[in-house]
Parts: structure tokens; C-alpha cells; sequence
């Protein structure tokens, strides 16, 4: 058993490890390579730990104590309010009530020797006034002796009966010494409140045995349901890449659960067989029900990548040939090619184009239009010495693509700007958010910045910044192991907001936590003083009233638990006014009023500070 083991446990580090650090003789040998540094950015589990969970097998033999192993597994996930970096971001809006919404991140806490990896989940069911903490984590129901290694990705989408769904990726090790990635599935019938994780996952597939003909795994899922009045209305579809490591092919798949369906049907292929590798799958429904796939994909090492689209119109049972939106260029990618893309606080080996897909379903003039953006330095070559927003756009259901522009508007490209994020409301508004470092001529500091359009993506509003401070990139990482921010985040929309959620290390300490904040958008300019708040259900704003105030206000707030309290006020020009310490305050409902009388009226933001994070609101003092 030890020597079984010990060879196990040293051949997965090895695979999952080590990594190229130069080109390929040839292309199997470059794919094995690729699919060595996925793994590798999968592993959240440390050297140390694997070489612990090898002594507890040696030790309690072939079948473990069941005491060692379970307790190993339940002690390490804090249900309560998360002090660990959450990054990874994805988000979706209850169609049947847009007061639920359902926010999922990844948790990964460094100091935890095993089973360090769990996904929150957030949700509110009053439009963000407060959030709640779901019950499960995405881990804690493994079966007995699994231990989580690593993983990622949490997605949600709901149906159109209000049917939330949730995906993740899991890497786990258990008592039969097999190690498997699995994309997990779960539902919700009560807004993201409790879940049910259903049995069978929509793939999965061991990466243990590379001599085994089966051996493969699956990496990055997206879903998108239709929510459309068509023949496949509540088809769930979910696109993600299969990896055979025996013959090194990279495909992008897509399974379908029809609407009355208990599981996943079987994949259908979506990239061609000339492409050598693909990856990065986004995935959207339109109003008539077809499905629209993109992805990125080249037919050699060297050859420039290029992003793809391919639509099915009879319920994801085929796809169409694809067709390049256009190609995209970063200098480190794929590994193995160019040099390092030296984005600060982000390995060079994740910088990606993450390019993500959303269809226009609001039925008016631009019903049907798709929309794409991503992020490059350029096209077949470099173009800029950092990192830009594309943006592109069909009108004819992926037939055609427009010229890819430059969505930010800092006119300087050697700053960064990267992981965008895009969605469409009921009106036809186009929202895209993304990471910005424009402020910060160092390079690193960095916000989150949002544009919109108001006519089907042929004009955009001037960039503006959703965060009120900036984040200190250098030290992001500094908490979960150098995993760092996350390559995903998520803006969804109502018929009047546009609700960015990202991860943000604002306190520069190494921790990184969920932030969102509600823009309103319909019609004119975005509000100059956007309202941010943390999403920690310890601590919520009730109320600031009166608001427009006169002389004085008074803020509402809910502590769950007792907490360190400091209320500054802010100018809409972002000057710091005047700020005060409160001190130590126990949990329960509390009320603090505020002097206005000193100052003149205007526009002006009020923050409260608390030990879980903090929110902001809007005031306004008139005379």
C-alpha cells in the first residue's frame, strides 16, 4: 500500500506540477504540455498537503478511520461569514422576480492543509438590501473518505419557472485511489436557499491513469437556459472543453437537459477536427431558441488564436460549422509561446481571453443581435504593450462579425485592462464591466470599470469607474496561495440596473472579497456616485433617511454579529469629509444620525465600516 501510494501521490504532483518551459518539438508533445499546466491551475492542494493525505492512507491502511477522514473534511468549512478570499464570480437574476438574486464565488482558504476549497452562495430575495448565506458549499456532502484537491467555476443560471441551477468544478481524490474532475450540478426551488446536488454530474473524467484509453478530464463549464416561448423553452445547455489526455485532443462539447429531463443527454461536438486545440466555451440562448456557442481555438502552436462562433437550432442536438469572429493575440499565450504577459498580481500562466457571449432577447430593435468581448493585446500580433477590452457584434445571428474595437477609453495602451464581463436587458441595454488599471501609472493599482450602449453596441457611454478605491494588485494573493483574483466576473441587468459583482482586495491586506454594486440605466448619464456594498450577510444598510436631508440623517443598519462600526462622508468627487470611529457595537438592529448642518448641499456618498467589509449610499443635503 505505501509503495502504491508514494508512486501515485509523486506521479499526479509530477503531472500536475511541472510545466514546459519552452516550445514543443512536436504538437502531441506541445498539447500534453497544455494539459499538464491546466491541471496544474486546477490543483488548489499543496505539495504538503497531498504528502499528509498520504500518511493518513499509510497509516489507517486501506480503509481509513472514518473519524480521521471526515473530520478532516467537515472541520474546514465555515458556514457562517467568510473571512477567506472568495474570487471567481458568477451571478444570475431570478426571471420571474428580479428582487432574487443568486451570487456564487469560490472560497479558497490557504491555511487549511486539505479540502481548503468550497463555493459560498450568496442570495437576496429584496434586491440586494441584504444577502444571505446559503447552506451549502458546493463540498461539504462529498462522499466519506473524498478529499477536494481542487476546482473552480461556479455558474448559475435560472429557468423561466424561477428553477435556479448551479455548476462547478471539483478535483477529487478518494478511498478507491482514483482522482477525477467533475462538472457537479445542483437546484434550487427556493431562490439559492438550499440546493440539491443531483447524483449524476453533467461530465466528468479521470486524470490518473494517462496509459488508460478513457483517461481525460473536463475544464471551464458555462450554462444558459432557454427562456424563450419555443419548442425548447427551459432547455438547460451547458458548454464546456473535454481533454483526452491518451491522445491529446482538446473539444468543445455541449450537453442539453431538456426541460422535463432528470440529467444531461450526450455531448455533441462543437469545435472541427481540424482545429488543433479549443477552449474557453461561452454560451447564450436567444429568443427563438437557438443556441450560440463561441469559443477559442488554433490549428498549431504557433498559429495566431482565433475566436469562434457555432449556433444550433433544434435544441443543442447539432451545431453549425463555425465561423471566426476574428483572432486575438496575447503574449503569453498558450503557454509555451511569446513571453510573459507581466500583469501584476495575475501568473502569466492565467492570463486569458476569457471571451464571453450574450444574446439581445428583449423583442425590440436589436432582438437577436449577439454580442462578444474579450481580452487581447491585439489580433495576429501585438498591437499594444497592455491588455484592452474587445468588442464585437453580429446582426445576423453570427453570419457575420463586425471590425473588433476597443472598448476602453483611456487612450493608453500600455495600461491594463482585462476579464471582462457582459449582459443585455429587457430594454436592449448592452452593459460590459471589466478590471481597470488607467488610474495608476505603476501599473498595478487597480478598479472595476463599466460602459454601456443604448444602441445596440454602435455607440458607448464614456467609461466610468464602479469602484470608489483601488485595489493594490501587488498583493493580491497575498490569502489564498497566489490563486489571486479569479479569471470571472459577472454583470447582470434589470429592465433599470446594472448590477456588477467582482472580487476586490481593496483593504491591500491579501484578502479578497465579493463586492457589487446597483447602477441605474435607463436613460442619460450613469449616476456619478455609484452605491457599493460587500456581500457579507454579517452586516446590512436598512435605511438612510431622511435622504434628500436637511441639517440631518440618520443610518439603519442590521450587525449579525458584534462588530467594530466607523461612518465617514464622502464628496461626490471622491474627498474624504469627515469620518468617526463609533467603536465596538453588539449584534442587532442600530441607528446612527448624522450632523449635516456644516455642509452645503450637494451631491455626497455615506460609507459605513464594519469588521465584515463595508457599504456606501447615496445622499443627497439640501437647504
Amino acid at each position: 500500500m505505501k509503495v502504491r501510494l508514494t508512486a501515485l501521490f509523486t506521479g499526479l504532483l509530477w503531472f500536475c506540477c511541472t510545466f514546459a518551459t519552452q516550445a514543443q518539438t512536436t504538437e502531441k508533445a506541445w498539447l500534453y504540455d497544455q494539459a499538464k499546466s491546466l491541471l496544474q491551475k486546477k490543483l488548489k492542494t499543496s505539495p504538503e498537503a497531498m504528502a499528509h493525505l498520504e500518511v493518513l492512507f499509510q497509516e489507517n491502511g486501506s480503509t481509513p478511520a472514518e473519524s480521521a477522514l471526515i473530520g478532516l473534511r467537515n472541520d474546514e468549512f465555515n458556514l457562517s461569514v467568510s473571512e477567506e478570499p472568495e474570487s471567481e464570480i458568477h451571478a444570475a437574476v431570478n426571471p420571474t422576480d428580479t428582487n432574487n438574486i443568486i451570487v456564487a464565488a469560490m472560497k479558497l482558504d490557504a491555511t487549511q492543509l486539505l479540502n481548503s476549497l468550497s463555493f459560498p452562495i450568496y442570495y437576496t430575495k429584496n434586491f440586494g438590501q441584504t444577502w444571505q448565506l446559503s447552506n451549502y458549499d458546493g463540498v461539504s456532502d462529498l462522499p466519506a473518505f473524498s478529499f477536494v484537491l481542487g476546482g473552480g467555476d461556479p455558474v448559475i443560471a435560472f429557468d423561466n419557472t424561477g428553477k435556479a441551477y448551479l455548476s462547478w468544478l471539483t478535483f477529487t481524490f478518494n478511498i478507491n485511489l482514483t482522482v477525477t474532475i467533475s462538472i457537479n450540478w445542483a437546484t434550487s426551488i427556493d431562490g439559492g436557499a438550499n440546493w440539491v446536488k443531483q447524483p449524476n454530474p453533467i461530465d466528468a473524467g479521470s486524470v490518473i491513469d494517462l496509459s488508460n484509453p478513457d483517461s481525460r478530464f473536463v475544464d471551464k463549464q458555462w450554462m444558459a437556459t432557454d427562456l424563450s416561448e419555443s419548442i425548447y423553452q427551459n432547455n438547460l445547455y451547458t458548454a464546456y472543453v473535454e481533454i483526452n489526455l491518451s491522445d491529446t485532443t482538446y473539444n468543445i462539447l455541449v450537453k442539453t437537459k431538456t426541460a422535463n429531463g432528470s440529467d444531461f443527454g450526450n455531448a455533441v461536438q462543437v469545435s472541427p477536427p481540424n482545429l488543433l486545440i479549443a477552449q474557453f466555451a461561452s454560451i447564450d440562448v436567444d429568443s427563438e431558441g437557438k443556441v450560440h456557442v463561441i469559443f477559442a481555438g488554433a490549428d498549431s502552436p504557433s498559429a495566431p488564436w482565433s475566436l469562434y462562433h457555432s449556433v444550433s437550432g433544434d435544441g443543442g442536438q447539432s451545431f453549425s460549422t463555425p465561423v471566426e469572429i476574428a483572432s486575438m493575440h496575447l503574449p503569453c499565450y498558450p503557454p509555451g509561446f511569446g513571453g510573459p504577459c507581466d500583469v501584476v498580481g495575475i501568473d502569466s500562466a492565467r492570463v486569458y481571453p476569457c471571451p464571453h457571449i450574450v444574446v439581445d432577447k428583449s423583442g425590440g430593435a436589436y432582438n437577436g443581435n449577439l454580442y462578444v468581448a474579450w481580452t487581447a493585446d491585439g489580433f495576429q500580433t501585438e498591437l499594444s504593450s497592455g491588455l484592452d477590452i474587445y468588442f464585437s457584434k453580429s446582426e445576423n445571428g453570427g453570419q457575420t462579425w463586425s471590425t473588433p474595437q476597443v472598448l476602453n477609453d483611456d487612450n493608453n495602451p500600455a495600461t491594463e485592462q482585462y476579464y471582462s464581463s457582459l449582459s443585455v436587458n429587457q430594454n436592449g441595454v448592452l452593459v460590459l464591466s471589466w478590471y481597470d488599471r488607467r488610474e495608476d501609472n505603476a501599473n498595478q493599482d487597480t478598479k472595476y470599470y463599466m460602459t454601456y450602449s443604448l444602441d445596440g453596441g454602435e455607440n458607448f457611454e464614456p467609461n466610468f469607474p464602479l469602484s470608489t478605491q483601488s485595489a493594490d494588485f501587488g498583493l493580491i494573493g497575498g490569502a489564498n496561495g497566489n490563486f489571486g483574483i479569479g479569471e470571472y466576473t459577472q454583470v447582470v441587468t434589470t429592465s433599470g440596473y446594472a448590477i456588477p459583482f467582482w472580487a476586490d482586495g481593496r483593504d491591500n491586506n491579501g484578502n479578497i472579497d465579493v463586492f457589487t454594486s446597483f447602477i441605474p440605466i435607463e436613460g442619460g448619464a450613469p449616476v456619478s456616485i455609484p452605491e457599493i456594498t460587500t456581500i457579507n450577510p454579517a452586516f446590512a444598510i436598512q435605511q438612510l433617511h431622511p435622504n434628500p436631508a436637511v441639517n440631518r440623517t440618520q443610518l439603519l443598519f442590521k450587525l449579525t454579529k458584534p462588530a467594530e462600526v466607523r461612518l465617514s462622508l464622502w464628496h461626490a468627487d471622491g474627498q474624504l469629509i469627515k469620518s468617526h470611529d463609533y467603536g465596538l457595537f453588539p449584534a442587532g438592529q442600530h441607528a446612527i444620525g448624522y450632523d449635516l448642518s456644516a455642509f452645503p448641499s450637494g451631491s455626497y456618498w455615506i460609507k459605513i465600516d464594519t469588521d465584515f467589509g463595508f457599504a456606501s449610499r447615496k445622499l443627497v443635503i439640501v437647504e
